[in-house]
């Protein structure tokens, strides 16, 4: 990808001044500051190759089209901060970890984490999702679509967002005691934590909070009671047609959510349709 976007004039391989660190040789950015790789307060100027996206004035960087399902309620304020990114935006780091960017002739860099991880959820999707879509918070949105404008397009398969809350996920031991008190099985604890949790977030973009927990777990126990005896494909037109314009409130119908929880979570991270959904 990188290689046809410098062939087609969107990226360029140019001079350029950065600062590196003079303890570790981390590049810091065009401007001196601390080094985040080690701390050290003191840097130096040196011009070197770098690869570069130099784009046009008034250039889209972010536009609703850009999210899963847009015809839904997005947030402004993402549009405007994309907006507000320098002209020249440096896409080649110095990193540890990364995709080489040597056989383009610039040793010792790697392509820009922020590029990078479009490319990952594009290279996941060549193994059969036709609309591959990157799910993010609010902030990471921030702070990564302007990097990845010129890469969320390629051989004819787009890239969009689909924002998310965040879980608290970090709180282990309570959310044990909370599945302990309520009996949840270890299976059941798992769909709650790995496939109800996830589709909260959707809904509750804002981020979950761990006062929430116990109430949405007395809900997915709720909605797990009332699974039918036989799935069938009644509702699951209507929870088509919710999810493809980006309405996410069904999540907290317990109705349309019990005919689709699945028995366990399988391995491989696809979870199949119940018998006769089709």
């Amino acid at each position: 990808m990188t290689e046809r976007l410098l062939q087609d004039g969107v990226l360029a391989v140019t001079p350029v001044v950065v600062h590196l660190c003079t303890r570790c040789d981390h590049m810091t950015s065009t401007v001196a500051h601390a080094c985040r790789a080690c701390g050290h307060q003191g840097s130096r100027p040196l011009t070197r190759q770098m690869l570069v996206w130099d784009r046009s004035p008034g250039t889209p960087l972010l536009g609703r089209d850009d999210f899963h399902a847009h015809r839904a309620k997005q947030p402004g304020h993402l549009l405007t901060i994309a907006q507000n990114v320098p002209e020249r935006l440096i896409l080649s780091r110095t990193r540890d970890h990364g995709i080489s960017l040597a056989p383009l002739g610039l040793d010792g860099l790697v392509l820009d984490p922020r590029a990078g991880v479009h490319i990952a959820v594009l290279a996941a999707a060549r193994h059969g999702a036709e609309r591959p879509v990157m799910t993010l918070t609010e902030n990471a949105a921030a702070n990564v679509a302007a990097y990845g404008a010129p890469f969320r397009r390629h051989d004819g398969t787009r890239l969009r967002y689909a924002l998310h809350g965040r879980i608290p996920y970090d709180d282990a031991a309570a959310l044990q005691r909370l599945c302990e008190v309520h009996r949840v099985s270890p299976a059941q604890r798992e769909l709650f934590l790995a496939w109800f949790l996830p589709l909260c977030s959707l809904h509750l973009r804002a981020g979950i909070t761990a006062a929430q927990l116990p109430a949405l777990l007395k809900f997915w126990r709720r909605a797990h009671l009332d699974r039918p005896d036989t799935p069938g494909s009644d509702g699951l037109a209507e929870l088509r047609r919710r999810i493809a314009a980006g309405d996410m409130r069904w999540v907290m119908d317990v109705t349309l959510l019990s005919r689709i929880i699945p028995d366990y979570l399988p391995t491989d991270g696809f979870i199949k349709e119940p018998e006769g959904a089709t």
